[in-house]
């Protein structure tokens, strides 16, 4: 089970789901699009034609996610 220490301390056992996203995405995965939440600091993802959002990259993009920036001179922060 996945599960973030720090969400729960800070939100009484509860995580905070993300945002709605107020600007342009950083990364647009397939159906889905990567935003940055200024109030934590975190990426998140979301997909406008479902409205869902998620901490958590999309499944079938995590791999793409967590290795974005090998071979073309770019960075992920997280």
């Amino acid at each position: 089970i996945y599960c973030n220490l720090e969400e729960l301390q800070r939100g009484g056992g509860r995580a905070e789901p993300p945002p709605v996203p107020t600007g342009p995405p950083l990364q647009l995965l397939g159906c889905w699009e990567r935003h940055l939440d200024p109030g934590t600091g975190r990426c998140f993802f979301y997909n406008p034609q479902s409205g869902r959002s998620s901490w958590k990259p999309p499944r079938r993009h995590r791999e793409e996610v967590g290795t974005m920036g090998v071979g073309t001179g770019r960075r992920w922060v997280p």
